[in-house]
């Protein structure tokens, strides 16, 4: 598994890690971006910090494992990484 984002500007599907859109050359990085802040202790939070990763053979990041507690198997309690205190859970009601 690995995070994706889509561009700005044309729409394509690129790796999170990707600075520049292959397809029309859309510079991420040249534009400010807003990231989330934790409620309580203010600092920056960002997707990679709730997950585990581990480089594989081919040298590409790949999700191992989610930081927090799970109830179930599709209910997730989030934490800021940072300073512990509860951000919020996912709520997914999966009754097959």
């Amino acid at each position: 598994m690995s995070f994706t984002k889509d561009c700005w500007e044309c729409g394509r599907t690129v790796f999170i890690e990707e600075q520049v859109c292959s397809k029309c050359g859309y510079d991420f990085a040249s534009h400010p971006q807003v990231m989330p802040k934790c409620p309580y202790c203010e600092k920056e939070l960002h997707l990679h910090d709730f997950f585990t990763t581990t480089l594989d053979k081919k040298g590409r990041k790949r999700v191992v494992g989610f930081i927090g507690e799970k109830r179930g198997s599709y209910m997730k309690m989030w934490y800021c990484p940072l300073c512990g205190k509860i951000l919020g859970f996912s709520d997914a009601d999966r009754k097959l």
